[in-house]
């Protein structure tokens, strides 16, 4: 058995993803099988920037529990325009000491001033190559406190360039032509 059946074995699962819009929340329920992943529902929740927390928290929570999802958290993507992405190569560097490699570079790889930023780093697997995501502190703060005041269940707030990557290795290795994708 290869490292790649052994991840398809393996992979079991149901998650709830909150896309964040200028002005909607598109949000998926999956199912995952070792046989392929399933969309089992998808709704998208309209103006939630302009309406009460406890309206279109509400939608959310109802969507759920239709699709028998209503224990789940939510892996919430913040807007693209809101993030910034940051691919850096350490070759030689332990895997031990990849965190303090990257400390003493993330100043240099965002506008932000001191304290104002917040990022997650993973090693993009095989490689020496680490892909960074940088956010203001205070806009991650802000979603996490609205969806808070929603009653949404996040689990955790990431980016889309981390859950591309993540989703095309989940059944194995990426397609042979390489992958354009917008967001």
């Amino acid at each position: 058995m290869t490292a790649n059946d052994l991840k398809k074995f393996l992979a079991f699962g149901t998650g709830v993803g909150i896309e964040i819009g200028d002005d909607d929340l598109r949000v998926v329920i999956a199912r995952v099988r070792p046989a392929g992943a399933t969309v089992l529902g998808w709704t998208t929740i309209a103006g939630f920037r302009q309406r009460p927390a406890s309206e279109w928290g509400a939608e959310y929570v109802e969507f759920l529990h239709q699709h028998g999802a209503g224990y789940l958290a939510a892996l919430a993507l913040l807007p693209r325009r809101g993030v910034i992405v940051r691919h850096l190569n350490f070759p030689g560097v332990a895997g031990k000491d990849l965190g303090a490699a990257i400390g003493f570079q993330i100043d240099s790889l965002h506008p932000f001033g001191e304290g104002e930023a917040q990022h997650a780093w993973a090693k993009l697997s095989g490689t020496s190559d680490i892909l960074i995501g940088i956010a203001r502190r205070d806009a991650i703060e802000r979603y996490a406190e609205l969806f808070s005041e929603a009653g949404v269940k996040v689990a955790s707030i990431s980016f889309s360039a981390a859950v591309l990557y993540s989703g095309l290795r989940l059944f194995g290795s990426a397609p042979g032509g390489g992958v354009l994708a917008f967001a």
